[in-house]
């Protein structure tokens, strides 16, 4: 399978995959410019199957997290998919840590080593921002949930890229720049990431999950300053997340917990020795 102009065709992702996850994505569409694969999926009342996949080359206003923007760079795989719960899941923004774990091993089964979250939703290497991960949440009738889960992830920046973006960003050709592998490839092995993800999350312990997701946060150990609910500013040691989601941290010496939506991270890491 040749594609010699390395854009993205949702037939080779569609066979890159493997047929487990083929069976559960029942159409894969690939656009050349869309405002937000997010929003694409989030329009005509909700309506998308589970498993509908949406890619695009080009986002002329992505999102991140609180309202901030993702960049579009020289090459990247930028994808969303619909979901449906029949009832809201326990720990719903627990799902945020597992699809950052399964992403990480996704790319840890390619090759690449090293790679890391960061709270709330980046993947990143050495600290710097290697991808992000968004979420939208549609309450329907009937207890039901729709979830949109948007994925970003940089292959290769231009230095005109890094010039441009406000914050420390890598790309996967940084990571190691003897994995070569076409775009479609990267796209499958990501939304299969993704896919299994959403399948195993209503059933996942989360003890576990909060075990896997301290492996590889960046920030685990390290001290930080972090704002709590828009106002307290504090140093503190963190310490990951527990079962429930929880951001954990110490602070003169006592272990806190705070909310998903409590804490904002606002300095960068200082290592304690």
């Amino acid at each position: 399978m040749k594609n010699k102009d390395d854009l993205l065709n949702p037939y080779y992702i569609r066979d890159f995959l493997p047929l487990e996850s083929r069976l559960l994505v029942p159409v894969i569409q690939v656009f050349d410019s869309v405002d937000s694969t997010n929003n694409i999926l989030m329009e005509k009342n909700c309506i998308y199957p589970s498993g509908h996949s949406c890619f695009a080359e080009k986002q002329t206003n992505a999102r991140g997290v609180a309202g901030n923007s993702w960049k579009n760079v020289l090459k990247n795989i930028c994808f969303s998919v619909a979901w449906n719960f029949k009832e809201k899941p326990l720990h719903l923004h627990m799902l945020n840590f597992l699809v950052a774990i399964k992403l990480i091993k996704s790319l840890e089964r390619i090759g690449y080593s090293r790679i890391q979250a960061k709270w709330p939703n980046d993947i990143v290497y050495k600290g710097s921002k290697l991808g992000g991960i968004l979420i939208d949440v549609k309450y329907k009738k009937d207890s039901q949930i729709y979830i949109v889960l948007g994925v970003g992830l940089n292959l290769e920046l231009s230095s005109e890229d890094k010039k441009n973006i406000d914050q420390k960003v890598s790309d996967l050709q940084s990571v190691d720049s003897k994995i070569k592998l076409d775009r479609n490839e990267y796209a499958a092995a990501l939304l299969e990431a993704t896919i299994e993800c959403l399948t195993e999350f209503e059933k996942y312990d989360f003890e576990k999950l909060s075990d896997e997701w301290n492996l590889i946060d960046y920030n685990f150990n390290r001290v930080k300053t972090i704002k709590v609910s828009n106002s307290k500013i504090i140093e503190v040691q963190i310490k990951g997340i527990n079962p429930e989601g929880r951001f954990c941290c110490i602070h003169d010496n006592k272990i806190n917990h705070y909310n998903f939506n409590e804490v904002e991270i606002i300095k960068d890491e200082i290592l304690r020795n």
